[in-house]
Parts: C-alpha cells; structure tokens; sequence
C-alpha cells in the first residue's frame, strides 16, 4: 500500500503550484492539474484511493515511487511482527539495560540475566548492556549468535562516551569481531588498545571489588536516550529486516549531547591460504 515516504511533504504552494520537500530540506515544483495532484496526495497521506482510479493518476503515482516520495507499506508485515512472539533477553543490570526493558512493547517475552548458549539458542534478539567494554566476552557472544542466527545488539561505556553497537544480524550485518578488528587497525597504538582491553576482561573475570573503576553511569534522561537507540534499531530490523543504524556505531557523549556515527565495515574474508 502506498503511503508517504516519512520525512516527506506533497502540498500546494502559495502560487497554486504544487510542492515536495524532502526531509533534507530540498524543494521541488511539481507541475500538473491541481485537482489530479489532490488526489495523490490524498493518496499519500492515507485518506482517500481516487488517484489510482485513472491512468494518469497511476502514472504520477509511479513518478512519486521512482522519486523516493512515495514508499510501499508492508503493513501486513508490521502487524505480523507487532503480534508474533517476540523472545528477547536482555543482559545487563545497570539504568541503561532496564531502560531497554521498559522501551520494549508488551508483545515481547522478556527474559534476562548473563547470557550462555541455550539463552542465546532460543532468543530472536538478544541486546548486552555492559559498563566497560567485556572484549572476550563479547567475542563468545559474536560466535554464539552467529552460530545459532541470532540477532544481537550492545553498548558500553567508553571513558565518560556510551558506544552503541552496531546491530549485528548474522549473514546480513557486520559482527563485533568486525567492529573490533576496524578499530583495531584504525588505532594509533593497537598493542596498548588491545593491553587495554586484556585489563578490563581481567577485572570483569575477577568478580572482584576494585579491580575496575566505577562506570559513569548517565541520570535516566540520558539512559532512556541510550535505551532507545538501541530499541529502535531493534524494532527497525524486526518489521523491516534492516536496522535503523545499519553497520554504523554510535557514540554517545551525555557531557556535550551530541551522537556521533562511525560507519563500521566488514573485515575481508580471506582463505586459509591467505591467512
């Protein structure tokens, strides 16, 4: 069904010419009569089908989809994924990992606690909210999901910074050995990166007081931001198989309030020979 892309705008001018503006703030002078125009905006807007009844009311529309303007709503999908069960564990204790669990709707099935295979197994998505970064970890995690096609999303904390995925969906996106290994290459000095992270696996392996400092963790304002990045990018890829932030990480700096986005590429896949 046919409906607005979001962003989008079909209106009639000040002069009685017909506009769209993009949601990059571009403006565009559509010519036709203004009665056929209507109509497709109508159309557009979900308010009434007149404009597909003539052939040239058909033919704008086609114009709209090839411009981008107009987008096909799988709302059959959507109301499938909105009711069809949902499994979803949630691994962490901290403001940011209950904020995720109140962001989620009603129709998930809910479970949490540390993350082994079997959870992993049975899970549609499974989402890691961690203070420091948990490297090895998170690598079991990656081979987990990736073994058993599972869906799954995380965030750390990062000197007072919160880092947010990306979102890995097995065979689809990229995966976390792919973010460590790109930022590994991009580091200045990737032994002390790599020493670094080595100390923080040492202190969560510890289960010690003190090994590590306390995480800043941000007031719930911040945490339901977080939170709600990391849902959306969920939800996003649920109704429509893409993530919001597709193979891009996000870092969160609650002291300026600003997002900024690294986009994340795979690692070349090499044979035996190669390696």
């Amino acid at each position: 069904m046919d409906r607005i892309t979001p962003g989008h705008h079909l209106y009639p001018g000040p002069d009685g010419s017909w506009r769209h503006s993009s949601p990059d703030g571009d403006f565009t002078r559509i010519r036709g009569p203004h009665e056929l125009l209507s109509a497709a905006q109508k159309h557009a807007y979900g308010t009434a089908d007149t404009a597909v009844a003539e052939e040239d009311g058909r033919a704008l529309l086609a114009a709209l989809r090839t411009r981008g303007i107009l987008t096909t709503t799988p709302d059959e999908q959507a109301a499938d994924a909105d009711t069809a069960p949902w499994n979803i564990h949630i691994e962490g204790d901290n403001p940011v990992a209950r904020a995720v669990a109140a962001l989620l709707p009603p129709t998930a099935r809910l479970s949490t606690g540390p993350l082994d295979e079997e959870a992993v197994r049975v899970a549609d998505s499974v989402v890691s909210c961690s203070g420091w970064l948990p490297d090895a970890r998170w690598r079991q995690i990656d081979d987990w999901c990736r073994s058993h096609s599972t869906a799954w999303h995380r965030c750390h904390a990062e000197g007072r910074r919160f880092v947010l995925g990306p979102l890995s969906v097995p065979g689809s996106t990229v995966g976390y050995a792919d973010t460590r290994g790109r930022i590994l290459a991009a580091a200045d000095l990737p032994d002390e990166l790599a020493a670094h992270w080595a100390y923080l696996d040492h202190g969560h392996a510890a289960d010690t007081t003190g090994t590590l400092p306390p995480v800043p963790w941000p007031g719930p304002a911040i945490a339901a931001v977080l939170a709600g990045l990391l849902v959306e990018d969920l939800l996003r890829q649920r109704t429509t198989g893409a993530p919001a932030a597709r193979n891009v990480q996000l870092v969160v700096d609650p002291s300026t309030a600003t997002v900024s986005r690294h986009l994340v590429l795979p690692l070349p896949v090499t044979t035996g020979a190669a390696a």
